[in-house]
């Protein structure tokens, strides 16, 4: 591949000589690493209390509800903020303007939850209910940042991201916020070690969303000074387009035209909930284990190597996806990789107490959950980002962030529906995990992946 980094020169997306058609610019890498690092951070900010449970506890003399609805915040106000974040991505300059708001709306978020701290002392009888009032509209600010970072995945990288690197760019943008909430869920116990460290820890958010916000109004452009492919010239075009009416009743018209499309139907459903529920089953790991004897923390080391492992899994099959003997078989590695996770949650179950079942069937031990959880995320994250791309060829030429707005959405409507489990069903909950990655599976066989972006990128070329 030949890349050339000037206005006026061109490259070669899939052969070795040039063709003066499509240019490609370092500057994407950069603009790659300003998103990641704030979607990094927003999901940073959104786990801020729930690792340091008992500390935030004690040191805003808080109940335990009160710290679970911080973190719930997201999903909560993630779906009524979701539409108006893809008609703002859409209009005239919106990639921009989405990632400006997001970085100055992380930095807000950010500054309110330090200000009791800077000026009431924790003694004084106010300090709680203070306190609470400026964290609580930290988190919400936050959490209507989370369509900001989920919604324009796919569109980033067709804008800036030649056909041969889409795939990992997308997973790139993904998994940046996965590595914030795996990122918190190490570090934040190390940082807080008693009650009094919980400033420390919110002085450094303050700093990195800073440091976002300053990077983000240094250099941040709506798009390339040239298209790098085909479907990114017609998605310049349609947002550059004066005339492109973008309203609720669009939005609301071409989700209609995608659930016409069978596959779509399949394949979204198939991402949305295998991925809602997913999220809510890794994130009550202690509840689950705890009748196991496994601690807080060593059901803590079990979430944090499954949110890694959902990471790597994502690099890899992303980048054998961008080789050409692979670009085709989306389908194929999807429907591999959902049935190692329905294997590997399967494994899980057998490893503890069920509905069916008041003694586990294999004898539970450190080395088989960490493995069979870590397969289930290396499984899980491995399909998730072709899930994203296979949409956006299905769909084409709507935008990408409209399928990928679609499929979050469902995500978390799931996920917020699972959270609401009550304690005792715990053991409900890994049943409804296995039957709805088993179901997932199933759907998936009937999905017909039609490469509408592909196509016309290499029939252009």
């Amino acid at each position: 591949m030949i890349t050339r980094v000037s206005p006026n020169v061109s490259v070669s997306l899939y052969g070795s000589s040039p063709a003066l058609i499509y240019p490609v610019y370092r500057r994407r890498f950069y603009v790659l690493f300003v998103f990641m690092f704030l979607a990094f951070n927003q999901c940073l900010f959104w786990l801020t209390f729930s690792p340091v449970s008992q500390s935030a506890q004690t040191y805003y003399h808080i109940s335990e509800s009160t710290v679970n609805l911080l973190l719930n915040w997201g999903p909560i106000i993630f779906i009524p903020c979701l539409p108006l974040a893809y008609l703002l991505l859409n209009k005239r300059h919106g990639l921009r303007k989405i990632i400006l708001l997001l970085a100055i709306v992380c930095f807000i978020a950010a500054s309110l939850r330090i200000l009791p701290i800077m000026f009431i002392s924790p003694s004084n009888s106010s300090f709680t209910s203070i306190s609470l009032l400026f964290i609580h509209l930290g988190q919400i600010l936050n959490a209507a940042c989370g369509p900001l970072v989920m919604a324009p995945v796919s569109q980033l990288s067709c804008l800036w991201f030649g056909p041969n690197e889409r795939t990992r760019a997308t997973t790139l943008a993904i998994m940046a916020a996965s590595f914030g909430s795996t990122f918190g869920f190490l570090v934040h116990p190390w940082i807080v070690t008693t009650s009094e460290q919980i400033p420390q820890l919110l002085y450094l958010h303050f700093i990195l969303a800073l440091i976002a916000l300053l990077m983000t109004l240094g250099y941040f452009p709506s798009h390339p000074p040239h298209a790098p492919s085909p479907a990114a010239q017609s998605l310049m075009d349609t947002s550059m387009n004066e005339n492109n009416e973008n309203s609720l009743r669009n939005y609301m018209t071409d989700i209609y035209r995608c659930f016409s499309i069978p596959s779509f139907k399949l394949l979204c459903s198939a991402g949305g909930i295998q991925g809602g529920v997913f999220a809510a089953w890794t994130g009550l790991f202690a509840n689950i284990l705890a009748r196991e004897k496994f601690t807080e923390q060593q059901s803590g080391w079990f979430g944090f190597s499954c949110s890694l492992a959902t990471i790597i899994g994502g690099l890899i099959t992303s980048t054998i996806a961008d080789t050409p003997y692979f670009r085709r078989s989306f389908k194929s590695i999807i429907f591999i990789m959902l049935i190692g996770c329905f294997l590997s949650v399967l494994w899980f179950q057998l490893c503890v107490r069920t509905i069916f079942n008041d003694e586990p069937i294999f004898q539970p031990t450190v080395m088989s959950i960490a493995l069979s959880v870590t397969f289930a995320g290396l499984f899980q994250g491995s399909a998730l980002p072709l899930i994203y791309e296979s949409l956006a060829e299905i769909t084409f030429p709507l935008p990408e962030s409209l399928s990928a707005s679609v499929l979050v959405q469902l995500n978390n409507i799931t996920a917020l529906i699972l959270l609401f489990i009550p304690p005792s069903l715990y053991n409900l909950l890994n049943f409804v995990v296995l039957v709805s990655v088993g179901a997932c599976t199933l759907m998936m066989m009937y999905v017909n992946i039609d490469y509408k972006r592909r196509n016309i990128d290499e029939r252009k070329q």
